[in-house]
């Protein structure tokens, strides 16, 4: 198509200008990973977590990074029994107690704790304070859990999430269950069961901005377009 004059240049210049227009589009999308199942005091057993989880960093096809949120979760559930098998009535008292800090660590933020060493997550006991009611033969049985405990990491690393490669979270802690058993009076003796599983995840959102033609400049660029094409068949004929 041979198109002169100063209408035709004029008409290009427009259909130019009108590629040009944009939009910013702002997206959000979040990506995440876990370890064992929420509640479960067999499936992560813990006497010394050290459990890693990894998520996908930013695709930067999809736009420019403008932030990112991570947020993190933790639980930690004990069950057992006691069974008192003294001659005299007994109690049990029982606990998980962190015996170092439970933490997530990452190199694209600063470390974020659910407890620090010496808290105590969750405790019960088989009679009130001073009482001795677990009589001979009798069985204690419990189910302790921290319950889901969540947060936000601070100091991200956008950086960190823009080079194509996975980031790592780092979830540790040393958890004990304790017991603890007395009889009111004589030699005690017990027969103690538990088990301590953990569970965790994290979550990771982006927010990015992305350029794309506004819909209505596409469709005022079409008809410009075919305005100039009816136009030079016309000169054609």
């Amino acid at each position: 198509m041979n198109i002169k004059g100063k209408t035709a240049k004029g008409l290009f210049a427009a259909a130019a200008l009108t590629l040009a227009s944009s939009n910013a589009f702002a997206g959000m999308m979040t990506v995440s990973d876990s370890f064992g199942t929420q509640g479960s005091t067999t499936d992560v057993d813990v006497g010394i977590l050290n459990e890693t989880l990894s998520v996908a960093g930013f695709d930067t096809s999809l736009g420019i990074l403008t932030g990112v949120s991570i947020a993190v979760f933790g639980q930690m559930d004990s069950a057992g029994s006691s069974k008192n098998v003294s001659a005299a009535d007994g109690r049990a008292d029982v606990s998980i107690l962190l015996g170092s800090d439970w933490s997530v660590t990452t190199a694209a933020a600063d470390d974020y704790m659910f407890g620090t060493a010496g808290t105590t997550l969750a405790s019960d006991q088989s009679s009130p304070a001073g009482n001795f009611d677990l009589s001979p033969g009798e069985i204690f049985t419990y189910d302790l859990s921290s319950g889901e405990q969540s947060g936000a990491m601070t100091g991200v690393d956008l950086s960190a999430f823009t080079t194509g490669n996975m980031v790592d979270f780092v979830f540790s802690a040393l958890a004990m269950t304790y017991i603890n058993n007395d009889v009111d009076s004589g030699t005690g003796t017990f027969e103690n069961t538990f088990q301590t599983g953990s569970w965790g995840r994290v979550e990771v959102t982006y927010t990015y901005t992305s350029e794309v033609p506004e819909p209505a400049s596409i469709a005022i660029l079409a008809l410009g377009l075919m305005g100039l094409s009816l136009r030079n068949k016309q000169k054609q004929v």
